[in-house]
């Protein structure tokens, strides 16, 4: 959604290609869908395939001697599929209509097929850009994907492979891509909305600290619980939110309940764009519990970082993944081992015992998004490669 974004401010036309469309009305970006009318820039991935295997046989040969011109390209193209039977002409010709686009840009890695085949044979002339976004690179991929070459082609037919930080542009070399192609290009932060709020003095004694992320494992929810609840036994009056859903919603809850610290934690539930945009202002801290799972991998940027400094936030964080590069350490924040939970205490506690310090590397949180982060910054890295 972000480049999609930045792509239409930059005067693209852009149409989204999408296999899926579910209820855009409950999506955190939903002003975003209205505001930029991406309902009418979507394509559904659908081959008309016929359930009735006589008309599925009959259309196919019909699309054949329609397109005569272009059964050497549908040949070549059908010896590198991996797939056989009817399926491989019934997607050459979906695609054969994307030949107009100059740029085809793919948002996951995973999402390669078929375009990296029709560019390898030829038949694509667009640039081919690929985001590569994180779970993408950590094979078995979804528990299921082995890495058997999976990339190889994609990374001959790419002209482009962007990295959101140099720790993803690790993992890409790790598999053999050709470092020439990769750009570093960070998810970035729309500071029109990413903001600080009006200074706040706040009287009542009680530290505000937020987290944002789904409730999964490798999110580290629970240990940020862990790490208040030493914080509230050494007599700190704390207020800690966490912003998300997910399967472990029930589990943090009782973790929370079992802590005896229903009155210092909320589990505030998923929460818009917008509304995320005006809860940070109001925090004094954020927490970036993330961690590495071996299920998942680990975070290659955390974008959600990025926006709390916009907000005037210090982050105290785990060094997990890419999540290094979205602050300075002793500057706009903390960072600590991962899972070190002493460190990532004591970090706050400096945090929540000292205001000029918190407050100074606030402000200089928001220098450094708006340098590093923000879409000014980001938008010429992205032209570079769209021209």
């Amino acid at each position: 959604m972000n480049q999609i974004v930045m792509a239409i401010k930059m005067g693209y036309g852009v149409r989204i290609l999408t296999g899926e469309l579910t209820d855009i009305s409950v999506n955190a970006n939903f002003k975003l869908f209205e505001e930029y009318k991406l309902s009418e820039k979507i394509i559904i991935e659908d081959y008309k395939i016929p359930q009735q295997k006589s008309t599925r046989i009959f259309n196919a040969a019909w699309l054949l001697i329609k397109n005569v011109s272009l059964l050497p390209h549908f040949i070549k193209y059908y010896k590198q599929s991996d797939k056989k039977g009817l399926l491989p002409l019934y997607e050459f010709f979906f695609y054969k209509d994307f030949r107009k686009f100059d740029t085809i840009h793919i948002q996951f890695g995973t999402n390669k097929h078929p375009v990296d085949i029709m560019k390898k044979t030829g038949y694509l002339k667009s640039r081919i850009i690929v985001s590569f976004h994180g779970h993408d690179l950590y094979f078995p991929i979804n528990n299921r994907i082995p890495n058997n070459g999976y990339y190889d082609r994609l990374f001959e037919a790419a002209d482009y492979l962007v990295a959101n930080t140099a720790f993803l542009k690790e993992k890409l070399l790790a598999l053999s891509a050709p470092e020439k192609k990769i750009e570093i290009i960070p998810v970035a932060v729309d500071t029109s909305i990413f903001k600080p709020g009006k200074p706040d003095n706040n009287k009542s004694g009680i530290t505000r600290i937020l987290s944002v992320g789904r409730l999964e494992i490798f999110k580290g929810h629970h240990l940020g619980i862990e790490c208040i609840s030493k914080l509230v036994k050494r007599g700190y009056d704390l207020q800690y939110s966490i912003v998300g859903s997910g399967s472990q919603d029930e589990v943090l809850e009782q973790l929370i309940q079992k802590s005896g610290l229903t009155n210092h934690i909320k589990l505030l539930g998923s929460k818009s764009q917008s509304d995320i945009s005006r809860l940070l202002p109001t925090q004094e801290i954020f927490l970036m519990t993330s961690i590495t799972d071996p299920n998942y991998g680990v975070e290659s940027q955390g974008l959600v970082t990025a926006e709390a400094q916009a907000c005037g936030l210090p982050v105290v964080a785990f060094d997990s993944g890419g999540v290094r590069y979205t602050l300075i350490d002793g500057e706009t924040g903390f960072l600590c081992k991962e899972k070190d939970l002493d460190c990532f205490t004591e970090k706050i506690e400096i945090l929540i015992s000292n205001d000029v310090l918190r407050k100074n590397m606030g402000l200089n949180a928001v220098e450094f998004i708006e340098r590093k982060y923000s879409e000014n910054s980001v938008l010429d890295k992205w032209r570079n490669i769209y021209v």
